[in-house]
């Protein structure tokens, strides 16, 4: 497993680490949500697709975005190889988890991605706040565990915003032929030349 080689990153990486691994009153609400906070998220997402009909199509497409996401993460994290807290010496994880690599986070990947494309909808905008919300609590839950450094969160968060970006654009033209498959036979009819 690699490690930073950049002696100023890995410092900044390093402090933050420690200034967020540190235990408080928050600790066991963190450790849960780093535990379960994906699962939160998965039924948050759940909730769009039942309480907004009008949203399935983007809440279909959030699901796919999300799949897509872990999948680039881990395949991304493998490729890497970058070491998690305690594959390092930082002492043990403080919930169970496999030895795997660390860099970028799935976790902040897949919930970063599932809050930036609510956000693109205005009708969810509380919604994605609440996502939002879940996704860094959940990542600051994730350090606090002792299984990522800020670092993996925040490459996370650059891997999501480039997917979600990229599922956005997607979305936008296909949204964009649909309408003109639509305007084909309006357009027709008002030319007098749609069959009778």
């Amino acid at each position: 497993m690699r490690r930073l080689h950049d002696g100023r990153m890995q410092a900044i990486n390093l402090a933050l680490f420690h200034a967020l691994h540190a235990q408080h009153a928050l600790t066991d609400a963190l450790l849960w949500l780093a535990q379960h906070g994906a699962s939160l998220g998965a039924a948050l997402v759940a909730w769009v697709l039942l309480r907004f009909p009008r949203e399935r199509v983007h809440g279909c497409a959030i699901v796919l975005a999300a799949l897509l996401a872990s999948a680039m993460a881990h395949a991304l994290a493998e490729s890497l190889a970058f070491a998690r807290p305690y594959m390092a010496g930082m002492g043990p994880p403080r919930i169970p988890h496999r030895r795997r690599a660390a860099l970028p986070s799935a976790h902040a990947t897949v919930m970063f991605t599932v809050a930036l494309l609510l956000w693109r909808r205005p009708g969810l905008r509380w919604t994605a706040l609440a996502a939002t919300m879940l996704a860094l609590l959940t990542g600051w839950g994730r350090i606090h565990a002792g299984v990522h450094f800020p670092f993996d969160i925040a490459a996370g968060l650059l891997l999501a915003l480039v997917i979600a970006t990229a599922v956005h654009v997607v979305m936008q033209r296909a949204s964009g032929r649909r309408a003109i498959l639509h305007r084909r036979p309006a357009a027709a009819l008002g030319d007098g030349t749609a069959a009778p």
